[in-house]
């Protein structure tokens, strides 16, 4: 009795706080690390975005920018960014839910919610200026993190295709001029078992010209939840990361930086949980009320992936319209493994597994600048190419494949299986030009032309196996390949316009408006469930945005305001119905018109040194 009171105290203690320490060594400014700053200090802080591509001071940007540095981050207690959602109005920062780590982020309305490998973003993530293709290990934990900007809106001029919503750009933090090395763990409790992060970097000159730095990180979670069917801790988690980076500075005028980035997860499926609805297999029970966090699964599901990233940036600064000339190589390999319980009870009716393994790289060459003391100049040539290979198996009870007429032995099950080959080929060209009409009125203008191939080979998914086996017969990723019953191709030519203009009243205050298009890639579905469906191509979806704002600012606080009007043609979505002997079927099409249209504020006071008064 005394042990489990105890637990329970402790739980409780740990559920409360989250207990940290932190150790941080800069050998050469030690002073430095001594001084005291309060919070609001922190929030407050000058802030520098390279939303266009280039640096210069968020209150200068005529875009909708949510800029978090890392001091910042350290001051909210932020560890990924889902966390950052509630710090941000109309921005939502999920997972699917279904599958853990497949981001399902929302700016403005414009998301999705699906785990197919070959569904786009509506909000593209961009880590040291290379584009995530997959929303697959999208999200990011913040460990070692410089800065994370969220730009909303249509970002097609400068970022490309799908960032229709918007996009979350993710800079690491490069190695100073003298030896820096911090430490940090911390703990969470008030679930069933600990939650742990351990987290360390080190970094500094290796000479006169060239610096380094290593972080590694990790979490343990052993569990929040309680699967009712065994009574055990549910939702075990092991998270490892290191980041290696070398800097380079053979001139005054040229740097290279190269990093490279390994993750790997492990840990159990999705927490679900079941619901009577009125239809299917009704298990009193296991049906759970939806405010609570009680479930009952027999099949407690995995989650395994494996990840190398690699970057390449070369900056050269040049006296033509002395500007910078940026190349940025990026190379991104992983391996996914997912198992859940489909039908979220203890009951055996329909279990799932998914192996996607993903490649891609891309390059994009470009020049920024300014003539004639008063027109900058962004433009430059982008590619990108990635692969997918996916294959789903779904496991089915036993008496509901029997009811539709196979000799299925005793005890045996049937499992259904597909998927397909996908491969991406993306040509883009852009051009943003800003110009000072006067000292305060500021115009812009620019387009990206996109040219993008799409490649598909798809094998429905359904049963593959002979009546009498219970091996399924092929796995398009580990073998032996699928029978393909569906071959595409298509290509797609996309224009991405922007023309807007920006009212400079002061130094603290300004007002700015701009109409931009954005696309979302058309495509195929490689979860395809019908015989009678075809899995595409679906066309792309393109996105008219209006929007007018204001930013406001002085050494007290900021408040930033937008309007935005949105007309969405051909929107693309995941359509979901019930087909007898199959489940639940998903399709993708362009199914509608839509137009959204609303408004935010953002704002932010200091009170005292440590008192934030007002956040939006």
């Amino acid at each position: 009795m005394f042990r489990k009171k105890f637990k329970s105290r402790l739980k409780t203690f740990l559920g409360t706080f989250a207990v940290g320490a932190v150790l941080t060594l800069i050998s050469s400014s030690a002073a430095k690390a001594q001084d005291a700053f309060g919070v609001s200090s922190v929030l407050l802080e000058k802030i520098t975005v390279t939303a266009r591509k280039r640096e210069e001071p968020i209150q200068n940007v005529p875009l909708s920018v949510t800029h978090f540095s890392s001091e910042k981050i350290d001051a909210l207690k932020v560890r990924d960014l889902e966390s950052l959602s509630i710090k941000m109005p109309n921005v939502a920062l999920d997972d699917i839910g279904t599958v853990g780590g497949i981001a399902n982020f929302s700016i403005r309305g414009l998301g999705i919610n699906s785990s197919i490998p070959s569904v786009d973003p509506t909000v593209g993530v961009f880590v040291d200026g290379v584009y995530f293709g997959a929303t697959n290990g999208a999200l990011f934990d913040t460990f070692d993190i410089e800065s994370i900007e969220v730009l909303r809106g249509p970002q097609g001029t400068l970022f490309g295709r799908n960032v229709t919503g918007g996009a979350i750009l993710v800079n690491t933090k490069k190695p100073g001029d003298s030896l820096e090395t911090a430490l940090r763990t911390s703990f969470e409790g008030g679930g069933e078992s600990l939650n742990s992060y351990y987290m360390g970097t080190v970094g500094g000159p290796l000479g006169e010209t060239v610096r380094a730095r290593v972080t590694a990180y990790t979490n343990q979670d052993n569990g929040w939840f309680e699967n009712l069917n065994t009574g055990e801790a549910f939702g075990e988690l092991d998270v490892r990361m290191v980041r290696p980076m070398v800097v380079w500075d053979p001139t005054d005028n040229l740097s290279l930086v190269l990093r490279y980035q390994y993750d790997r997860v492990d840990g159990d499926g999705p927490a679900a949980q079941s619901h009577t609805n009125g239809f299917g297999v009704s298990n009193p029970s296991a049906n759970f009320d939806r405010d609570s966090h009680d479930f009952s699964i027999n099949e407690e599901g995995k989650r395994e992936n494996e990840a190398h990233f690699f970057t390449a940036q070369a900056d050269w600064n040049v006296d033509f319209g002395d500007g910078t000339i940026t190349n940025i190589f990026g190379l991104r390999d992983s391996e996914t493994f997912s198992a859940l319980d489909l039908d979220s009870s203890p009951l055996d009716l329909i279990n799932a597994q998914g192996w996607t393994n993903y490649r891609q790289w891309s390059n994009e060459l470009r020049y920024t600048g300014r003539f004639f003391e008063n027109l900058h100049t962004t433009t430059g040539v982008y590619y990108f190419s990635n692969e997918i290979n996916y294959h789903e198996r779904r496991s089915l009870l036993t008496g509901v494949i029997a009811a539709s007429g196979l000799p299925l032995p005793p005890g045996a099950d049937v499992s259904q299986s597909g998927g397909g080959n996908y491969d991406i080929e993306t040509l883009g060209l852009f051009v943003s030009l800003d110009y000072d009409l006067t000292s305060q009125l500021v115009l812009t203008a620019g387009t990206r032309y996109t040219r993008e191939k799409r490649n598909a080979e798809i094998a429905l998914i359904t049963t593959k196996s002979p009546p009498d086996s219970l091996e399924p017969s092929c796995n398009i990723v580990e073998g032996p390949n699928c029978e393909f019953d569906f071959t595409g191709e298509e290509t797609w030519h996309s224009w991405s316009p922007k023309l807007g203009a920006a009212y400079y009243i002061s130094n603290g205050a300004n007002v700015y408006g701009h109409w931009t298009r954005g696309f979302r890639s058309g495509g195929y579905n490689l979860r395809n469930l019908s015989p009678v469906h075809s899995p595409g191509p679906y066309d792309e979806e393109t996105v008219d945005s209006f929007e007018a704002g204001f930013k406001a600012a002085n050494n007290r606080g900021r408040l930033y305001g937008a309007a935005f009007y949105n007309m969405i043609d051909d929107m693309q979505r995941e359509i979901n119905f019930p087909v007898e002997g199959l489940g639940l079927v998903q399709l993708i099409d362009n199914t509608a018109d839509v137009r959204i249209y609303g408004f935010e504020l953002d704002g932010l006071f200091s009170i005292a040194e440590n008192l934030i008064g007002v956040r939006f």
